[in-house]
């Protein structure tokens, strides 16, 4: 998709973090923006920073773990733009906690928003794409998507759920000319660590240093470019490294994993 004025968009999790920058960035490309989160009042900021640049942007409300709420969205996407040409699979959620203390209830709920919400989209919106032989899917998964981390077991299942998906789909849809690009960002500046639910752990495991991660604009424009381009992967930051260090040696891999696990030790409640 070399050029992306006039193209309308739909981005999931826009009221902040990367799904604001990248609602912010597409509008200064030109693109017209539908926009959804369940945060009404921080996705108006987002509005009104897309009509700033003199693009239409509609904003719906929605849970994207809801298959209901995530019809209605694309329902409204058609009924007022008649299309979607990009859809960008951002909304997410993530818990903090050993599998022995995640219960079924935050399986299904993290499942819900980070899996589900996706498929959902992609189920709705699809087959218009491959009707009109035209559409590019930017499916947001993590660097714990090519490296399973401890105390992050759902968080991991789940995007690990969404690199496949997005793998055998770029196979699948390449002949209607569809294209998708999986995003595997590294440590973001965003608000996932303040809102992120912690069970077995105190609350400092959300410290992480802001100067470990990249900014959201810095991530938007590369994922821009990619769809520009069809790139298959966005890589940044310790997705890099890890999916780097995998590819040549598993074992030593994880041993991220249990340095993270022992880093993180001395905020283990007591049992």
């Amino acid at each position: 998709m070399r050029t992306i004025k006039d193209r309308v968009v739909l981005v999931t999790g826009a009221a902040s973090g990367i799904g604001q920058a990248l609602a912010v960035q597409f509008a200064k490309e030109g693109a017209n923006l539908v926009i959804t989160d369940i945060n009404k009042d921080t996705l108006m900021a987002t509005v009104e920073q897309v009509k700033s640049l003199g693009r239409e942007v509609l904003p719906v409300i929605a849970d994207i773990g809801n298959r209901n709420d995530v019809e209605r969205l694309c329902r409204v996407a058609i009924e007022n733009h008649k299309r979607v040409d990009i859809l960008v699979n951002n909304a997410g959620v993530a818990l903090y906690a050993d599998f022995a203390d995640t219960d079924l209830s935050d399986w299904e709920w993290l499942m819900g928003v980070d899996f589900w919400g996706p498929v959902y989209a992609l189920h709705y919106l699809v087959p218009g794409m491959i009707e009109r032989k035209s559409g590019h899917i930017v499916n947001l998964s993590s660097w714990m998507g090519l490296l399973g981390q401890p105390s992050n077991s759902a968080y991991s299942a789940a995007k690990f759920g969404i690199m496949g998906l997005s793998e055998a789909l770029r196979v699948e849809l390449n002949r209607y000319n569809i294209g998708v690009t999986v995003v595997c960002p590294g440590v973001v500046q965003t608000n996932i660590f303040k809102s992120l639910k912690i069970k077995g752990f105190r609350s400092g495991v959300r410290n992480m240093p802001a100067f470990l991660g990249l900014s959201p604009e810095r991530i938007s424009k590369r994922i821009i470019h990619a769809v520009k381009r069809n790139r298959s992967m966005v890589i940044t930051g310790l997705g890099r490294s890890a999916y780097a260090l995998k590819r040549i040696s598993p074992g030593a891999a994880r041993i991220i994993g249990y340095g993270g696990a022992w880093a993180y030790s001395k905020f283990r409640e007591d049992r």
